[in-house]
């Protein structure tokens, strides 16, 4: 069951909507620091990791940081408030892990528990690499309003 649509309500598969919604941001957070050079326009930063202006100028106030470059720019996203920011910092938190638990992917992106081990049952397996990610997703449904 890919698709099911009633009252605006769908149910699709978790590796549609990483397809769709994070992968873009984390290919542009890629482009934007292969072809921008530092020191980063600050709006630019905002508009990149999916922030205000304000809380960025107020993160880097915060952490008296006077310029964005590309150690400053990974050290806000541990403060900013964006999905993808929070996505990237519990990514971060596993970074030694050649392999994921069903624990690690649901505190990484957010989802349901039961989902996510139901999803590593039928694969069969306890671990999974970043290659066998998107058969994990696939066997995980998220409703989207």
């Amino acid at each position: 069951m890919n698709h099911y649509t009633s009252s605006c309500v769908t149910l699709q598969s978790f590796d549609q909507t990483y397809t769709n919604s994070i992968r873009p941001k984390l290919e542009a957070i890629d482009l934007f620091l292969k072809s921008s050079e530092a020191p980063y326009a600050s709006t630019e930063v905002a508009s990149v990791l999916g922030v205000e202006h304000a809380e960025l100028l107020n993160t880097m106030n915060e952490n008296n940081i006077v310029e964005l470059n590309r150690l400053t720019f990974f050290h806000v996203i541990f403060y900013l408030s964006s999905d993808i920011c929070k996505l990237i910092t519990k990514q971060w938190k596993y970074h030694n892990c050649k392999a994921y638990s069903a624990q690690m992917i649901s505190d990484i992106y957010k989802l349901n528990i039961h989902k996510v081990t139901s999803a590593f049952e039928e694969i069969g397996t306890e671990l999974i690499t970043d290659v066998e990610l998107m058969e994990v997703f696939k066997r995980i449904h998220t409703t989207v309003f």
